[in-house]
């Protein structure tokens, strides 16, 4: 019977020592990177380059605030060099679910859009300030204990700007690392 304590007891201390470094982890972090495509809503603009970069903070292992800076350029229909530049300021909510190595997550989020219409990279008329919301999914793929590659989609809900809704659906990859 003695025997058998301490030996629970060993293995509950190992296993308490293997999840504490696990992540995500309660007041654990991580940086990261995307890049993708984005795929506007509006019929007059075509898609375009999609670059994101974010600060994610676990208040639980499953559950996080993720602050960035993102860049959109979809480019208008039929025009060679005629693009809305979209700055985004995001604060999400995420939510992951832990399958081994592959995490699923979902979440929303509100953000600042500064748009500002382009013609051959020079502005063209005043830039915008929206507030958007989105909408999000995706799978991390760790290859690593704290590193992950990462896919997203996400769906941008944002008003017009010059008779065009910008929003639309965002599909990046990216890595994550965790410290």
């Amino acid at each position: 019977l003695r025997q058998f304590i301490l030996s629970a007891c060993f293995v509950a201390l190992a296993s308490g020592a293997a999840a504490q470094g696990r992540v995500p982890a309660t007041d654990s972090a991580a940086i990261g990177g995307d890049v993708g495509i984005m795929l506007p809503r509006a019929e007059v603009l075509d898609s375009g380059p999609v670059l994101e970069g974010f600060y994610e903070y676990y208040f639980a292992p499953r559950t996080s605030l993720r602050v960035g800076l993102g860049w959109m350029n979809p480019s208008f229909e039929n025009e060679d060099e005629d693009s809305l530049r979209t700055i985004r300021v995001p604060i999400d909510l995420v939510y992951n679910w832990e399958r081994g190595a592959v995490h699923p997550f979902a979440g929303a989020g509100l953000g600042i859009y500064f748009i500002q219409p382009k013609d051959n990279g020079e502005s063209i008329g005043d830039s915008e300030t929206k507030l958007g919301a989105t909408i999000f999914g995706g799978a991390e793929f760790f290859t690593s204990p704290t590193v992950s590659v990462k896919a997203e989609a996400r769906y941008h809900i944002v008003g017009d700007v010059l008779n065009v809704n910008p929003g639309g659906l965002a599909l990046t990859v990216g890595l994550k690392k965790y410290f």
